[in-house]
């Protein structure tokens, strides 16, 4: 994919989402050239009323569950397709790490915590800031990013939330509450899904999940679709603790074929070429320091007799790399010394299986809780010649739209 049509791309991505940055004391919606009016009025009118409307509160308290020190490690990426209307693929752009973030507890004071933020941008520039949250009634600039803790499925995620009749009847609630893969390890996480429609007819679909214990942001995922010039076009924006699984989609905006991914590792891009039948994965860490990952394929993606690659140089079977199978996934364990790797998979196609990778009992799940995004007609050129400047600027201009939602909407 070149240039120009990446800025094309990246469009489309600015004017899906209405941009919002939080900062120590405000929450401020940033104009965007040529955004949609239908979004940006209506935006406007609601802030404007919360600001000065009066907010009846019922008392109830929220559970702090973090402390001072405490502090998590995230990547925030970006992936999307175009479609013609007969399902072909104009252009795509494969799950891509735009920044790091790390946020650090500063301040614990009654219901009130204070957090630090700090963003490493892949073109070298830094920024950082503070932030505050009411575990209680949500009030501060961090919204979305601490809860209250030690949730259950049904309760308000901020207790003493309402909405502009002063009461819960359309306050967000958790969903669920259900156990991710963190490591060698389980995380009960509270889950809150969302989806609307905008007046221009766009669809957008939010997954959100907090660590149960202390309330703290491990993952959201934000999905925006909508058809332009008999184009179909699909934005995905992904948050992510790093030490959680990751699953990702071979064909990104189709919910087939997911491939989990556990790594101590930061994963910066996932790709797949579908006429090689490679996967591509790029995962970075501390230089000098030792690094792995646990790969699951379907065995319905890629199957028959596999080889591995690392940044070009074949990998040795039982010396780089171990594979199982477990009857529906192949599942392999790759370990490296950081820092940057492009890890290839390749599966031969043929028809028989290696017996000795037959291993039901294999560690890796072949089911997975959470669900992400594919990649088709992407090729490990793509992958690795991908314009990073140009991924930044959308990724700056997407950055965290969903909390500009929920803060303005928190009030009504």
């Amino acid at each position: 994919m070149n240039s120009s049509c990446l800025l094309i791309f990246g469009c489309f991505i600015a004017n899906l989402i209405a941009v919002c940055r939080y900062t120590s004391k405000t929450i401020r919606i940033v104009d965007v050239t040529d955004m949609n009016r239908k979004i940006i009025l209506p935006l406007v009118f609601v802030l404007v009323v919360m600001l000065f409307s009066g907010i009846e509160s019922s008392l109830a308290e929220g559970t702090v569950g973090v402390f001072v020190g405490q502090s998590s490690d995230y990547t925030y990426a970006l992936s999307g397709t175009q479609r013609y209307s007969d399902g072909t693929l104009n252009m795509s752009v494969p799950f891509t790490v735009s920044y790091l973030e790390t946020i650090t507890i500063q301040q614990v004071i009654g219901t009130n915590v204070t957090f630090s933020f700090v963003r490493d941008f892949f073109n070298g520039t830094e920024e950082s800031g503070l932030s505050w949250i009411d575990v209680s009634d949500g009030d501060g600039s961090g919204f979305f990013v601490i809860i209250s803790a030690n949730l259950n499925e049904g309760d308000i995620v901020y207790p003493d939330l309402t909405d502009e009749n002063g009461t819960t009847e359309n306050v967000p609630r958790v969903t669920e509450t259900l156990f991710l893969n963190y490591g060698s390890a389980h995380m009960e996480v509270n889950r809150l899904t969302v989806s609307y429609t905008s007046d221009d007819g766009q669809q957008y679909d939010e997954e959100y999940y907090w660590e149960k214990a202390t309330g703290i942001l491990v993952k959201y995922r934000i999905t925006g679709s909508g058809v332009a010039d008999d184009i179909t076009q699909t934005l995905n924006i992904h948050f992510q603790d790093v030490g959680l699984e990751q699953v990702f989609y071979p064909l990104i905006d189709s919910k087939q074929y997911p491939v989990a991914v556990s790594s101590d590792s930061d994963i910066l891009r996932f790709s797949y070429n579908e006429t090689e039948q490679s996967l591509f994965l790029n995962v970075t860490g501390k230089t000098g320091t030792s690094g792995s990952c646990y790969v699951a394929v379907p065995d319905d993606l890629l199957w028959g007799t596999f080889s591995l690659n690392m940044d070009g140089y074949e990998l040795v079977r039982g010396d780089d790399y171990t594979q199982k199978y477990n009857g529906t996934h192949y599942i392999f364990h790759v370990n490296y010394i950081h820092s940057s790797h492009v890890i290839e998979f390749t599966g031969a196609n043929d028809i028989s299986l290696d017996e000795e990778t037959i291993d039901p009992d294999a560690a890796m799940p072949a089911d997975s809780p959470e669900t992400d995004t594919p990649v088709e007609g992407s090729t490990e050129e793509a992958l690795l010649s991908m314009d990073w400047a140009i991924i930044v600027a959308v990724a700056v201009a997407c950055i965290i739209g969903v909390v500009a939602f929920w803060a303005l909407k928190k009030r009504k």
